[in-house]
């Protein structure tokens, strides 16, 4: 079989789940405008010229201690499900079949990661698999008849991030693995990917840094690098085997998990280099910001820090897509389980749109508002409808949410 190859659709990945829900449908926070419904189907929140009209629906309730998400097209059928998945525990896949619709099925048991895990084809097959840590569960093709298989990799315990990247440039994807417990690892997947991965040592970690989007060529000479909140990690060989790393970015935090951050790596000003955005997890309520760095000499040798937002909560998720389909990204975060920044300590989820579309103004958003908590939620289309949707859930809790784009 294949090596691993991409996953089409832009933003992150997953599926899953066997449960009809006629959830209610309550409607989104939009910018300072607050609305309710009933339940059911339910029009856009803050009625018209409303500039992000999300919906929220309640897709089910399973588990606690969640992370390994995604949004894929795990069954073919041309839509994204939800893939996500409990700490050393068991994983499903959410099929999308409505918004108030998704049917829960089992991915597999004893997945060998804390939070880290992604969705790719790991076996070449064109069917998609999951990756979680120490292990990997593949799609028999027949992902609605009964759970995936599972196998072990050989590759670190206890991730907090796992991020599919080509990071050798051979055109197929490989699979970075970070934990403050065992390091920053990349891993190259054989052509048998049933038995041990190669295992490769890139550096020292911390908590969580380099997901979701933290790889990538940072200093343009066409490779993979890593960032990781307070600097980078070049890969001086092209191939891997040798990395250097530059403590130059003015980013993360102290506390109880240090220098903790999501991170996503594109081109904000529209330069033709490659930018960081990133912002704070684990961190306490009142200390998280958001903010993106520019590449000031197109090299990673100098980085600027330009704020997005402060004073925020634990924005424990990261997703940057064109979310008012202006054709510039905007970035999405919410608060997670350190807390939030809402009155008496409400969780909010924000998107701060790219208000010039070279990151020189942002206007912040918030499109939920309460006790939802947000951890570590990804963004895609999930309906097929032209515009950018979010799915998320707790750390501390069990309701996994869709948020509904309704700007089409």
């Amino acid at each position: 079989m294949g090596r691993a190859r991409a996953v089409s659709g832009a933003w992150v990945a997953a599926a899953a789940a066997v449960l009809v829900m006629a959830a209610a449908a309550v409607l989104v926070r939009a910018g300072a405008a607050a609305a309710t419904a009933g339940a059911g189907a339910s029009a856009p929140a803050g009625g018209p010229g409303v500039k992000f009209p999300f919906v929220r629906h309640e897709i089910a309730r399973a588990g606690n201690r969640m992370g390994q998400t995604s949004l894929v097209d795990v069954d073919k059928d041309g839509d994204l499900d939800w893939v996500v998945g409990c700490t050393g525990g068991t994983i499903w896949w959410f099929e999308y079949q409505g918004p108030d619709k998704w049917v829960q099925h089992l991915v597999g048991e004893k997945a060998g990661t804390d939070v880290g895990g992604t969705a790719l084809d790991v076996d070449g097959d064109g069917w998609v698999d999951q990756v979680s840590g120490t292990t990997w569960f593949r799609n028999t093709g027949k992902p609605r008849e009964g759970p995936f298989e599972r196998y072990e990799n050989g590759a670190i315990a206890r991730c907090h991030d796992n991020v599919a990247a080509d990071v050798d440039g051979d055109g197929r994807l490989d699979v970075v693995m970070m934990s403050d417990k065992t390091g920053l690892v990349w891993c190259r997947l054989p052509a048998d990917p049933k038995g041990k991965w190669e295992v490769h040592q890139v550096g020292p970690g911390v908590h969580g840094g380099i997901g979701p989007r933290g790889v990538g060529d940072l200093d343009g000479d066409g490779d993979a690098d890593i960032v990781r909140s307070t600097g980078w990690f070049e890969n001086t060989d092209g191939k891997g085997r040798a990395w250097a790393w530059h403590e130059n970015i003015p980013g993360g935090h102290p506390g109880r998990y240090p220098d903790t951050t999501k991170a996503w790596i594109l081109d904000v000003d529209r330069d033709g280099d490659a930018d960081i955005i990133m912002v704070d997890a684990d961190i306490e309520a009142g200390k998280g910001r958001a903010h993106w760095f520019e590449n000031a000499d197109g090299k990673g040798g100098r980085w600027v820090r330009r704020e997005i937002a402060s004073a925020k909560g634990d924005l424990h998720t990261l997703a940057v897509a064109d979310f008012d389909g202006d054709g510039d990204p905007d970035v999405f975060s919410s608060e997670g389980p350190l807390g939030g920044s809402g009155p008496g300590g409400a969780k909010r989820w924000y998107i701060w749109e790219n208000a010039d579309g070279k990151g020189g103004r942002w206007a912040e958003h918030i499109i939920l508002e309460g006790g939802d908590e947000g951890h570590e939620g990804v963004a895609a289309d999930v309906d097929g409808d032209g515009d950018i949707d979010i799915v998320s859930k707790p750390w501390n809790g069990d309701l996994h949410l869709y948020l509904e784009n309704r700007r089409k």
